[in-house]
């Protein structure tokens, strides 16, 4: 082969064509790659197709293939297993092991972080195609890159991934290359000083480049490749893009990880690519449909009756027709209808024999790909425990899924980091509850070896409303969680606003206690909260970040936080100076009560005031002398005091 299998070490003028040559020959010698893909695609699609390039790929044969009666099991076990994997998304949750309040705050700020990235480059979505695409040909493949300084995301189709197999042996490959086809156009805003090479750029070279549909002179071949560096301080780290008459990009590539992630339905003993369901289910996918085929064609010989007619008999051929009232002119033995013919039953056998070892074979019941449960488990546990048996099979394959994510997570923060090193004050954008905040790289940097990341689904809870509604009561009546974390669990859309105004309480002091702690901002209560719910949940807060050494500054603002609840609490559970005042009045302390109603508005009160207000009988004026008539002005405190701790029966009346 007339290829530079060094490619890495070539000079720039050459870079791209010994890139090019090394494809041709890797392409040559992993054909049946492509040609099992195509396989595996035409049996989950069932339907033909050319290719699955991007100039074939949509070319559909039509033929009388297209007629025959299938059973699909590969696309039906295939849909039920990824709906069922792909239903929980895993978080990644960062945690440090015996770090102060500072790491632990940025833990749980990287946390976020790293869901911020997820959302806005939807990798949950695409991760759930990448999974689809691992179920069909056995590897998915997600890559991850820099834009315009963000962090983006796409789904690799895993055709478009050329690795040598005899260096992935061990299935750590040392250089991977992306081949793509690619729109002129956005290949040259991207690389704008190429143009004109863009423009004259062609693809000769690989025999899947004829397009059925015009000539593709809109689309152009380009080569992404990578090479890792072959030790901790090797200088031999490339990243490459070409084309097929130019090197677009030639700079050293210093990590020790391509910007991709792979998920494997299945693994093999060697080798860098997986195993998919599509090929364990290939044999028994072809023979039902040759049963079928065989069942469809008998059913179309054996329905169509046919007359027996005595040689030595005089008819005429053209009276045997089908007209209603025609007459059959005959001598002899007349003409009968043959007896119909069935078809065996051991064809009908052997097709249920293989529907079900196929069903056997992915670990899939039935009643699953039928969305549907076994009668009479109604209950949120018996549920959860027949899911559980569901889910068993795929332990291994679910892990692996989430290990994806781990892998994600860990590309994205090194990628996050790097960016933030060139350009500076990278941020992202996280959605916490109705509110969306950003948090920038500085408040989520820290060493590797201060975190660990654990993962974790977003939802174990049943899917049905009946099922869920069972096992959020089942957490309520062990006291795990209150009524309102129950409604979130329920997460019932028409419940949305209920919920909204049921948790707003929580929710603006979860804030409240977070923006203290984060900024050192107060914002003292209010009197239409929840105060003495404020108060037992900023003290476990305050117990919680004491214990992680959280500044004193900012447990003072915790402190103040009660402390302001409380007066509120007393102030609120004070009696107002009207029912001060009749509590004397009952008590038999008109004089003190005159005194009390008198306060706010410092009026003078005299005999005619007190009667008038009814604090004195009728007829009794005349026990109230005038040097005992109350001075203008508010109740002093030591005379507040002195009623209070005495009551009214400490209260004498003057002498007559």
């Amino acid at each position: 082969m007339d290829y530079n299998q060094r490619w890495w070490e070539a000079s720039r003028t050459n870079l791209f064509s010994d890139v090019f040559a090394y494809l041709k020959a890797l392409n040559d010698k992993q054909d049946y790659t492509t040609a099992l893909n195509l396989v595996y695609a035409r049996l989950y699609g069932n339907y033909q197709m050319y290719g699955l390039d991007a100039y074939n790929y949509a070319r559909v044969e039509t033929s009388a293939a297209s007629n025959r009666v299938t059973l699909n099991v590969i696309q039906n076990m295939i849909d039920t297993v990824v709906s069922k994997i792909t239903k929980n998304k895993p978080r990644a949750t960062f945690l440090t092991s015996g770090g102060d309040f500072s790491l632990q705050s940025k833990a749980k700020k990287l946390t976020k972080f790293v869901e911020g990235i997820f959302s806005y480059t939807e990798f949950y979505d695409k991760a759930a195609f990448a999974f689809l695409d691992s179920c069909i040909f056995g590897t998915g493949c997600i890559k991850i890159f820099e834009e315009n300084g963000q962090i983006k995301t796409e789904r690799v189709f895993i055709n478009e991934i050329k690795i040598d197999d005899n260096e992935a042996f061990y299935s750590k490959p040392r250089q991977l290359h992306q081949e793509k086809m690619m729109n002129k156009e956005v290949l040259k805003q991207m690389f704008p000083d190429y143009a004109a090479l863009i423009d004259q750029a062609s693809d000769t070279y690989n025999k899947f480049a004829t397009p059925p549909y015009g000539d593709g002179a809109d689309l152009v071949r380009v080569i992404e490749s990578w090479h890792l560096p072959s030790g901790e301080d090797a200088k031999d780290g490339k990243h490459t893009i070409c084309i097929s008459n130019a090197t677009l990009l030639d700079e050293k590539y210093e990590k020790d990880y391509f910007p991709f992630v792979f998920f494997r339905w299945g693994l093999k003993p060697v080798g860098f690519w997986g195993r998919g369901l599509a090929e364990e289910l290939q044999g028994i996918q072809l023979e039902m449909n040759k049963i079928l085929r065989t069942i469809q064609v008998s059913m179309h010989l054996v329905s169509i009756p046919k007359l027996l007619v005595e040689a030595s008999s005089k008819i005429v051929s053209a009276h045997l027709n089908n007209k209603i009232g025609g007459v059959i002119k005959y001598a002899g033995t007349p003409p009968q209808y043959a007896p119909l013919g069935g078809i065996p039953g051991e064809l009908f056998t052997h097709l249920d024999r293989l529907y079900q070892r196929a069903y056997e074979i992915a670990g899939i019941s039935q009643l699953a790909a039928q969305s549907l449960k076994p009668a009479g488990l109604d209950s949120g546990k018996a549920l959860r425990e027949f899911n559980d048996l569901e889910t068993e099979r795929f332990m291994a394959t679910a892990q692996r899924y989430e290990k994806t994510f781990m892998n994600a997570a860990e590309i994205m923060i090194d990628m996050a980091k790097d960016i933030n090193e060139r350009e500076g004050d990278f941020k992202v954008k996280v959605k916490d509850g109705k509110f969306v905040d950003t948090i920038p790289w500085k408040d989520v940097n820290m060493d590797a070896d201060k975190y660990m990341m654990e993962l974790y689904p977003t939802s174990a809870l049943s899917n049905t409303p009946a099922a869920r509604l069972a096992d959020v009561q089942d957490l309520l009546a062990a006291g795990f969680i209150s009524k309102e974390d129950a409604l979130k669990l329920l997460d019932f859309p028409d419940l949305e606003s209920a919920m909204n105004l049921l948790n707003s309480d929580a929710t603006n002091l979860e804030r409240i206690i977070e923006t203290m702690m984060d900024k050192g901002d107060y914002f003292p209560p209010e009197p239409y909260q929840n105060l003495e719910n404020a108060i037992r949940k900023v003290q476990q807060a305050y117990l919680m970040y004491r214990t992680q050494g959280a500044a004193e500054d900012r447990l003072e603002l915790l402190r103040q936080y009660m402390e302001d609840c409380q007066n509120l609490l007393i102030k609120a559970q004070a009696p107002s100076p009207e029912q001060k005042a009749a509590e004397l009045a009952a008590a038999g302390a008109p004089a003190a009560a005159a005194q009390v109603v008198g306060a706010d508005i410092a009026a003078p009160v005299g005999e005619e005031s007190l009667i008038a207000e009814g604090a004195l009988p009728l007829g009794e004026e005349e026990i109230v002398e005038e040097e005992e008539v109350v001075e203008e002005g508010p109740v002093s405190d030591e005379v507040m005091e002195e009623v209070m701790a005495e009551g009214a029966t400490g209260i004498e009346a003057p002498p007559q």
